[in-house]
């Protein structure tokens, strides 16, 4: 709870059908200055997603957010 939180724009949750969790993205940035960086706490999708390419979806979405912050 304390990522969420403290980053709560690092926290993303993919939902399905009947609002059933997908899977999730949590993350963090650490640093000042040049030493900025992002890092990607847990990721997570639930058995019968997978080999549908939502953990690189919740990457890609992390990283745009990263960028754009």
């Amino acid at each position: 709870m304390t990522y969420l939180a403290r980053w709560p724009g690092y926290f993303h949750v993919a939902e399905g059908p009947g609002n059933r969790i997908m899977g999730y993205i949590m993350g963090k940035v650490e640093g000042q200055g040049e030493s900025w960086h992002g890092h990607v706490t847990a990721v997570t999708v639930a058995p019968e997603y997978r080999r549908q390419q939502l953990a690189k979806k919740l990457m890609n979405l992390l990283e745009d957010i990263s960028d754009n912050m």
